[in-house]
């Protein structure tokens, strides 16, 4: 008889635990992250002007690590290097 008793309250607890985690998951309102955007100035052209400081050595750059379907739909970005 005890252990109906003991099994009834656990199972008494795990119910009302999952209905407090259910209420207070529908509760709260969903967010996406706390960043904010801003506009970045574009030249007349569309251009965008990046200034790279501190660099004497030379930058290596290695996209071997990428999904090789992340460009699949993208226009290729041109790059003018100016000394």
């Amino acid at each position: 008889m005890k252990t109906d008793l003991y099994t009834k309250i656990v199972l008494t607890i795990i119910a009302v635990a999952l209905t407090v985690n259910l209420l207070k998951g529908s509760a709260t309102t969903a967010q996406a992250d706390g960043k904010h955007y801003v506009s970045v100035p574009l030249n007349p052209d569309g251009s965008l002007n990046v200034t790279i400081k501190n660099t004497q050595d030379v930058m290596k750059v290695s996209i071997s690590d990428i999904d090789p379907y992340a460009f699949r739909n993208v226009t290729p970005l041109e790059v003018k290097v100016r000394n």
